[in-house]
């Protein structure tokens, strides 16, 4: 299945939480739950087929921080986490796209390509999420000018006067290289910024694929806000930090109703 070329089909499902998921599983990486992959690969794998059980169409590798840490070992993070996908994929009858989600690195991207560039084609996409300033999108076009997948970006929605425009981001996300763009995660004092993002880059980018994994304050406005998204626009829908399979599976019913989207 191509990740990221959905556009005007029905809304596919995203998973939860891989890190913060883990820092809870295993509290003393809750810090560094990338090693997991490394250390507690079991655990790694129970936690993709949950989310691959509860209706996930799309899986995220246990990399988040690799571009901050130095070659050698995010290339070690990023097989790893790669091996714990296919692991937890082996029995699926629909196997889902694997997607390396990163957390944009600290300063300037290097210059040449990532020394674990081969890495990449053991997924389906790149998603570089989690951005709150414009400068961050450099990370998108180095990745876009490398990758020999397709690359996406997504942004923190904030409603807050004076927050980065989603509609600019959505543009400007495009320009990077950026084939899709979306939202994940938030602010406590946004906690339904999400769908309203998604509008606004529905409109600025009318054929842009849009991915949305809105913030889980509590489970009822979580799952209005994963909802308000699909019918926004946005073409994946899933969880961020908080939410669980359970949730999982109950906004998999949810989009399954004709009034989902």
């Amino acid at each position: 299945m191509d990740a990221l070329d959905l556009l005007g089909q029905s809304v596919h499902l995203l998973d939860g939480p891989v890190g913060t998921a883990i820092g809870e599983l295993l509290p003393g990486l809750a810090a560094s739950p990338h090693l997991a992959s490394l250390q507690e690969p079991d655990v790694v794998v129970a936690l993709h087929r949950s989310y691959l059980q509860a209706g996930a169409r799309a899986l995220q590798a246990n990399a988040w921080l690799a571009l901050h840490l130095a070659s050698t070992e995010a290339r070690a993070v990023i097989g790893a986490a790669a091996d714990c996908l296919r692991l937890a994929c082996l029995e699926a009858a629909d196997p889902p796209a694997l997607v390396l989600s990163l957390a944009p690195g600290p300063g300037s991207p290097p210059a040449g390509p990532p020394s674990w560039l081969n890495a990449l084609k053991s997924f389906d996409a790149v998603v570089v999420e989690t951005l709150v300033n414009p400068w961050q999108l450099a990370w998108v076009a180095w990745l876009a000018e490398w990758s020999p997948v397709p690359v996406a970006a997504s942004m923190v929605p904030d409603s807050r006067p004076g927050a980065w425009d989603a509609a600019d981001f959505a543009q400007r996300a495009r320009r990077a290289g950026a084939q899709a763009a979306g939202v994940n995660c938030g602010y406590p004092d946004s906690p339904y910024a999400a769908s309203e993002a998604i509008r606004l880059m529905r409109q600025a980018a009318p054929r842009l694929p849009l991915l949305a994994r809105p913030a889980r304050w509590d489970m009822v406005s979580w799952l209005h806000e994963s909802v308000a998204c699909a019918e926004a626009g946005a073409n994946w829908v899933g969880g961020c930090c908080g939410t669980t399979h359970e949730d999982l599976a109950g906004l998999a019913a949810r989009l399954r109703q004709p009034s989902g989207r």
